[in-house]
Parts: C-alpha cells; structure tokens; sequence
C-alpha cells in the first residue's frame, strides 16, 4: 500500500495569513450536534434504508407480497403511439427544434431558444444571438419550463366558481356596458399591451390602467442600466444588482463578471455594498457594511456630501467608510459608479452621486420605456380599491395580477372586488384573487401563446409559441385584452402581426420570419436619455427599534414562481433554506432575544416569532444570519400561497409510501408552505417581536456534504482558495500556498492503488473513437456569485427530481451540482464574507467510486469521464461512501412513479429518468457530447472547441464555467487549466480530479481592510 503523509487539521506553518472558513453558526461555535453528523460519512437521515422500515414493518410488506403479486394495476397503462397522418416537413423523429422567443420578467423580456422535442418544449435557454442575453439564463426562465406543464394550472373557465366556456365569456364581453373599466396589469413593455390598452380606454369611457409590480412602489418609465464592466468602483446602496431577482440580473452579472478579470493585468473592480440582509451581491463585495434599511440613505447622503453633490447632513457624515468610499469614487471618476433600487429611499442619492462624478452616459445610461413599465404604487391600487368599493367601477379586469395575496389587509382589495358588479381575472392558476373573482379565465403560457415586447436594453422581440395551449380554455392576455378593447374575439398572432405591421419595412413577410427566426429586431434599443435633475430629499433616521426588510424571495419571487417545485427545493443563496421562508436576524440579535436553534442529527430545529408590525403579525421561523444588521428582521414574499388543485389528494395503503413521499400528493405544490407577509408591506415604525414557539423544522442544506472540523479543512487542505488582488500580483500562485502540508510535492506523482489496471489504459478505451477527446472543466470562483442558474439548468436537463422538504432534511436532496456557500471570518458577529463554491462531480481519473463498486456500475469512459451505468446499479452505495466530495446521489424512493401525468413531458427525452435504488450524480451532460460526437462523426471532422456546452455552463451568466477537452492544448478548457490560480480540491487523494477551480480574487481598499 502507498504511504500518504498523515494530514490533521492542525494549523498550518505558513507564515502567510488565513482566515476561518466556515458554513453555520453551529459549525463556527463547534456545536455538538454539527460535530456529530459530520464524523459520519453520510448524515443520519440518509444512512438508513429508504424508508427506516423496522423488521415488523419488513414483514407486512413481505406478507402483502403475494396479494401484491397478481394485480395488474402495478403496471404501467399500455400507450399507443400514433404516427403523423402528415409528417412536417422539418421533424425528423428524435431530433430537437429550437425555437426563438421570450419570457417576460418585472416588465422586461428575457430572450430565449427553446428546445422542442417530438413537439413538446423540453429545454430552455438564452438566446446566445441577442445582443443582452448572450445565451446565458436565470433560475426563472429555466424552471418556467415546469410551469407550463404544472398540473395545477387552470384548466378551465369559471363562472362564480362554476365550470364555463370561453364562448361564454366572449358573449359577456360583448354584451356589458363598455363604460367605466378598471384593469390592473403588471408592468409591461409590449407594443401590442400597450396599444390595446390605449384602445380600451377610448372605447370605455371612464376607464383607468394600473400597473403594479412586487415592490408595490411608484416609480416613472425610465430604466437605468449599469455597465460594470466600464467600472473601476462600484457603490451599492441597498440594491442586490446581481441576485436573480433583478430585472437585469443577466446583463449586471455578466459585465460585473467582466470587470472582476484579474489575470490579464487589466484593472480589476472594487465593490463596497451596503445593506441590511446579506445577498448575492453583498457575498461578492470587497467591503461589506450591514446598515438598518432606514440608514441606507443616510449613509448615501454622507457619501454625497464628501463629493460635492447638493445632500442634506448626514449622521453619518463623520463615518470612517463614507469618506474611504468617497474617496475612492473620487479617484476613480467617471470609471465609478453607484447603484440604487429605483423605488428606494437611496435613489435620488445615487443619481445625485452618479451625476457628481460624471458617470451618466459612461458607467450609468438611462432609458426611457413604455408607459406601461411606470408602476402607481401601494397609493395608486389603494386608491383603486378606495373607487371600486364606492362603485365608480362596473367592471374590473386584473390581468396576471394577485392583488388579493399581494396587497396588505389595511387595503382590502377582497371587500373591494366585492363592490364591483363584474370582476373578472386572467391568470395561470384559480389563485387567491381568482376565487374572488366573478369570473376566471385560464391564461396561456408564454410558451403557448403570441405576444412580443422589449428588453431591458429596447431591443424588440417577439414572443411565439411551440405548443397548442394544453387546454382548449387558456387564452392569451392580449387576446382577453382585445376582447375588451374592441369587442371581437381574434387570435394572439393577428393581433402581433398588426401591431408589427408599423414597425418592419419592406418585404413585410420576409421581415417577419426574419423576426421569427431569430426572436429579435436588431436595432431597435431604446435610445440614450439623458438623466433628470435629481433633489436629494432630507433624510431622516428610522425607529430606534427593530426594522423589518420585506422583499422578494430569491427562489420564488413574489410568489408567481411559487408552485414550481424545482424552486421550492432550490436552496436560498445566502441561508440555504429550502420549503420555507424564515425570518432571519443577525446572531446578536437574535441572542439579544433568547431565540435558539437546535441542531439535531442534522436536522435544525427552531424557535417561532410573532413579527408585529403597526396592526399587522404574522408568524414566522426564526433564522440567525451572520453579517447581518442588527435590530433587523429579514422577511421574504411569494409564500403562504392558496392555489385551488383540482387534483384529488393521494392515498396509499400502509405498505406503500408513496402518500408521504409524493411532493405532488397534497394539491398544490404552494399550499401551506411557509407563511405570507404581505400585510406587513407599507407599515411604517418599528416592530415588536415575542417568541411564539420551539422545535420548529427547518430544512437547510448549508452544512450538507461538510467534512469533519470544516472550518480547519477548508485552510489546511485548501477547499476554497482567496487572496487579495495585491498578494495576487505579488505571487501569481498564490494557490500552491493552500496545498495541504506536509504534501508540496506534485500530486500527480502518487499513483492509484489500481494504477496497473487503469481503464485508460486498456486496449478498449484506447481504441475508442472517443478517446481522442478528454473532457474537463473549470470553475472560476472570482467569477462565480452563486446565483443558482447552473442548479436549475443542471435539473432541467438531467430529469432530477424533487424529494420534498422533509427528504432535504434528510440530506436526500438529489441536486447534481450542489453550491457550498462559506462565511468567511472570525465571528459570527464580526464582519464576515462570504464565498461560494460549486460543486459537481469531479470525474476523477483516479476514481474512488468506481474501485468498490461491486457490480462495475460505475465506470470510466473512453474520453475521460466518471459514467453511472443505471440499469446495473444495485443500491449498495459504496461509491457514495467512498467519495471524498460527497457528490453522489441515491434514490431513495421512485420519486417517478408519483409524478402527476403533464409533468412527464418537460422531461428530456436524452436522459434516462432513474428509479428507486439508483445512484446518480453529474455526467458533465455527456448526451450533449455524444449529440455532437454523432454529428461530426457524419461530417466527418473533430469537435471544435466550445461546440459542447454543458447546461451549467450555458446557463451561467458570469461565464464562470469552462468546459472543453483537455486534449486540445489551445482549448478554452487547456487555456484555463494553465492559469496560476488553478488549482484542485482535496488533489492529496491522488484522485486526479477532471474539475479545477480558479481561486477568488479580492480587491480591498487598504484604508479600510484592517475593519474587515
């Protein structure tokens, strides 16, 4: 046996200093629970059989087994498959289409190409030809997928909750009283919304437009846009510009990604991000300060004054930061730039701070937009109820719109649709405005309807469908829209057609398939603005007590997303909570309140708050943040949903657990999960909060796949490496530093145990055709603000199904790439930064998994990748416990089998949909490489390089994913696996791992790193 030094987790002798690495507060503290479940090779819950049966329980299921044995029903429905009576002319059977088109998000389209199988949309991406989209997407366009197959959406027209038709509905359009029409609708840039919106107001007199989006503020058309990538300091005040729910997360996460390049010698950003909760954005700054909400503009305006800009005085003129920060604005000039939510208090301090230092028109360009894009306000829909509840409404229409949900009790947008005669919702789902509502109509999903509109940036697209809508009763809102503006009932592609029929010139046909094809009119961005005269209002001090931050949650947004289970299960960023929303506080905080959380065989379970806010309380988990602001309740929307199913529950007999285990078995996927905070929104003055309750469960992935005493692992064996830019240029290797002593020796020089007998070395790999080409991957983690969409991306394409949240708990979740997201510094209440890390496979070529597998499930390829045979896999689980990465996972239950019927056709037909008793893990999407593998193989050529793109790395706005082969020196790939900040995670195994990362670079600003 080859003898390895012996590696503890003792302090490393280099001189050179590190900080602590570490995922919980349970974990910083050294908590006895954590040490427990870490010492074990896999968590409590996921060690045992798949259902914890006791040998009683084993011999009922072994006496029902012959009752079990002659019933038929066990099997699957016969299907027939139907053949084309005519064929189309370009499907051929088997062979994806891709469609351009566009899903619109906050008001702003999001370019996409989306894959259709056999006619059935089965994958989503960016459009790589759009000038702002460059093929990268968000976790929202790659689980809409999932949203038009949910099995919850409304299926048919309701009339007071009775079944209708649309024929009805069309003859109750036409034969009302035009006048005097409400309609409330979220923001849009759609010419075609836009012109029949203006049509239905001439037509009925009296009539108002409402725009309302999730942040329930006024704000006018115009749109800022942030070019990052021109920026040497950046300034947030408040605003998560890279998290997923920015209306330009895509462009902000590129161009920041851009300006963080540290490898070319180019200048690289510096970010300071002040905030109350911790976000994406915050994890990726240089400098980090955690201010009470109300302080934000405070501090801003300090920031202004020390620039020269008209800002009234400050309590924060004589701070530290804000003349370090100033500062460094200053110096760098119209390089700089400050970023502000539209609709906060810091706005108008941003702008002024922007205009002192020149950035507008440089850094910062601003648009103006439809008018439909300007929102009224909490003011402007409480006005409306005010007027629907005093009759000065006959009819109002609410088009993909839930103001009852959305809005806060003290409006009472229920008791005011009550008031009007005829109230009348357009909608995915019977949602809680619908069942309010005299009538219901089934909204089409984008991906079955026409439409069009414009980008953040103006360019116009159209919106066309690859489906028939699934049910015969979803219509379009520009076609509900129509019908009230003119009465007659017309298809949504006339009505985009007549609105396109002023906007190409020439050829009409030829212009609109050109349109069509490629999903965008080039040339068509708004034009530059040149930005208002901006007064920086006074600004004033919040309550000395406890604030509450209300905001959109990261994974479900407002709650439009929140009956997609993809979501549900997709850890938050920052808290890693999945199946729930918390109230998170700082540590301080919430020691200062006697709130605990107990850690339990991996399980949290914690205290319960009641959150009081002027007249308002709602009942919420509690959950400890480091980094936070102290005295500040964190709460997030889109939860505490109540979606009508029509769905009968599911019931087993007691052998079978399929009622417990199927996600979808309850009715709708929202309903009763987590709790809504909608009237908390628009109270103003400090909160009260009591503790209401223990032994809460919460289910958090963050310490899941953690090695034992972590913390000291991640310095001494070097699992995320970081160095300042200045260290960075002194020592460009910085990384060899994080290899774990005694070991300094390369590590390619330890063999495997099994060297001898290597696959790559036997006589049928190499004779392979596809041996010529060794796949890998890099992963930039200066790149990298763990965003989510690589996760998404990565189940969307690979059929991974959802466990629920109890599973999670569990450690059972099945996510192929999973985002370990580390604190970084000495305390909980000190300030931290965070890092995050993605973690797929690793394919090692000097594979773990594949020595003990008894049954060769688990293989190598010829062109160098770890493969999972499914058909030979028997569940022992021996790769799983032998892998040092923790990256495998088990089917537990066949989360399959329970899958209701619509939700079959998002799967990817390229991919084996695995079953109980399976283990599965990150194939680096080798369907993608025998895709091409086929198709050069037919022309008779090599893969060029960046022809196979994995679903993470096509999704991923920040291009922090490399993939290519290895064999080709000058690939992206080669190119990268050469740069000095390269290095491999747990290399002293001598496992050769195929994925490397690139180490994260940090600029701080030497006057304030001391207090970092």
């Amino acid at each position: 046996m080859i003898e390895l030094p012996v590696l503890n987790s003792t302090a490393s002798a280099d001189a050179s200093p590190r900080k602590r690495f570490w995922r919980s507060v349970q974990h910083l503290e050294a908590d006895p629970g954590y040490s427990a479940f870490t010492e074990s090779e896999l968590m409590t819950g996921a060690q045992g059989s798949p259902g914890d049966s006791s040998r009683r329980q084993f011999l009922q299921l072994m006496g029902a087994s012959m009752a079990l044995a002659g019933l038929t029903a066990c099997r699957k429905p016969v299907e027939h498959i139907m053949p084309f009576v005519r064929k189309p002319e370009d499907m051929v059977p088997g062979v994806p289409l891709q469609y351009a088109t566009g899903m619109e998000f906050r008001g702003a389209l999001r370019p996409l190409v989306v894959e259709s199988t056999d006619g059935r949309p089965t994958k989503v991406e960016g459009n790589p030809e759009h000038p702002e989209s460059n093929g990268s997407s968000g976790i929202f366009e790659q689980a809409s997928l999932l949203a038009l197959y949910d099995p919850d959406r409304s299926q048919q027209v309701l009339r007071n909750g009775d079944g209708s038709t649309w024929a009805d509905f069309v003859r109750f359009v036409a034969e009302r009283d035009p006048g005097r029409t409400a309609v409330v609708l979220h923001p849009t840039a759609s010419p075609t919304v836009e012109r029949l919106a203006a049509a239905l107001a001439a037509r009925n007199a009296g009539s108002r437009v409402v725009v309302y989006d999730e942040s329930l503020a006024a704000a006018d058309a115009s749109r800022v846009r942030y070019h990052f990538d021109r920026a040497r300091v950046i300034l947030s005040l408040g605003r998560d510009f890279l998290g997923s729910t920015d209306v330009d997360h895509l462009h902000n996460t590129a161009t920041f990604a851009r300006s963080r390049a540290a490898d070319d010698g180019s200048t690289m950003s510096r970010l300071y991000v002040i905030e109350a909760g911790y976000s994406i954005t915050g994890g990726a700054a240089d400098h980090r300060l955690a201010l009470k909400p109300s302080q934000i503009a405070a501090f801003g305006a300090a920031v202004a004054r020390k620039l020269g800009a008209d800002a009234p005085a400050s309590t924060f003129d004589d701070h530290p930061w804000a003349a370090a920060i100033a500062e460094d604005l200053r110096g760098a000039g119209s390089a700089a730039v400050v970023v502000a939510d539209p609709t906060h208090a810091a706005a108008p301090v941003a702008a002024a701070i922007n205009a002192a230092l020149g950035s507008w028109g440089t850094t910062a360009e601003r648009f103006v937009s439809g008018p439909l894009t300007a929102t009224s306000g909490l003011e402007g829909l409480a006005a409306l109820a005010s007027d629907c509840a005093a009759g000065r409404f006959d009819t109002l229409l609410l088009v993909g719109v839930n103001p009852v949900y959305d809005l806060p009790a003290s409006v009472d947008f229920a008791g005011a649709m009550g008031k009007v005669a005829e109230t009348v919702h357009v909608g995915l789902h019977v949602d809680e405005t619908a069942v309010k509502a005299s009538w219901h109509v089934p909204m089409a999903h984008y991906l079955e309807s026409w439409g069009d509109g414009r980008s953040f940036g103006g360019t116009l697209s159209v919106t066309q469908p690859l489906i028939a809508p699934l049910y015969d009763a979803a219509h379009s809102a520009i076609e509900v829209l129509s019908l009230f503006a003119t009465g007659t009932d017309r298809s949504g592609y006339d009505l985009v057609r007549e609105s396109w029929s002023g906007v190409l010139t020439g050829d009409f046909e030829k212009a609109w398939r050109r349109v069509i094809h490629d999903g965008f009119l080039p040339g068509t961005a708004y034009a530059s603005s040149a930005p208002p005269a901006v007064a920086v209002p006074a600004v004033t001090s919040g309550p000395d007590g406890i604030e509450v931050l209300v905001q959109p949650d990261p994974t479900v947004f407002d709650g439009s997303f929140a009956n997609l289970s993809w979501l549900q299960e997709l850890p938050d960023p920052v808290t890693k909570v999945v199946w729930d929303n918390v109230a998170a506080v700082s540590p301080a905080t919430a020691a200062r309140l006697g709130l605990s959380v107990e850690l339990d065989a991996g399980q949290h379970f914690v205290d319960r708050i009641a959150v009081t806010l002027g007249s308002s309380t709602v009942d919420l988990p509690v959950w400890p943040v480091p980094g936070m602001a102290d005295d500040v309740v964190q709460v997030n929307l889109g939860y505490g949903r109540s979606i009508v199913s029509r769905r009968p529950e599911r019931t087993s007999p007691f052998w079978d657990t399929d009622s417990v285990t199927d996600v979808y078995g309850t009715g709708a996927v929202a309903a009763g999960v987590g709790v809504s905070v909608s009237d908390l929104r628009g109270a103003a003055g400090a909160a009260s909060i009591t503790r209401s309750g223990s032994g809460y469960l919460v289910a958090t992935t963050q310490d899941h796949g953690a090695l034992p005493d972590e913390g000291a692992e991640a310095m001494d064996r070097g699992l995320v490496r970081m160095a300042t830019l200045d260290v960075y240029r002194q020592n460009p290797e910085f990384v060899r530093a994080g290899d774990p002593r005694p070991i300094r020796e390369e590590w390619t020089d330890y063999p495997a145990l099994w060297q001898s007998r290597h696959p790559a070395d036997e006589p049928a790999i190499k004779d392979s055709p596809y041996f010529r080409n060794q796949w890998g991957m890099v992963i930039d983690l200066n790149a990298c603000t763990g965003c989510n969409a690589c996760t998404i991306a990565c189940q969307a394409e690979n059929n991974i199904q959802v466990v629920g949240k109890d599973q999670v708990s569990r450690g059972r979740e099945m996510h192929w790439i999973r985002l370990d997201r580390y604190f970084v510094g000495d305390g909980a209440d000190a300030p931290v930064q965070m890092v995050v890390q993605p973690l797929p496979c690793q394919h090692c070529e000097n594979a773990p998994c594949e020595s003990v597998c008894p049954v060769a499930a688990t293989v190598h390829s010829p062109d160098g990748t770890n493969q999972m045979v499914y058909n030979r896999c028997i569940g022992t689980r021996y790769c799983a416990n032998n892998c040092p990465y923790k990256v495998r996972r088990f089917n537990f239950y066949n989360w399959t089998k329970t899958l209701p019927a619509s939700l079959n056709l998002a799967h990817n037909p390229n991919v084996t949909v695995r079953s109980l008793g399976v283990m599965e893990k990150c194939s680096f999407c080798i369907q993608r490489v025998r895709e091409v593998n086929k198709r050069v193989n037919v022309e008779n050529r090599s893969i060029r390089d960046g022809e196979v793109k994995t679903a993470c790395q096509q999704a991923c706005p920040a291009s922090a994913i490399t993939f290519g082969d290895l064999n080709d020196t000058e690939s992206a790939v080669s190119k990268a696996k050469r740069n000095p900040r390269r290095y491999e995670i747990l290399a002293e195994l001598s496992v050769k791992p195929r994925t490397s990362y690139l180490g994260r670079i940090r600029n701080p600003n030497p006057q304030l790193e001391a207090g970092v």
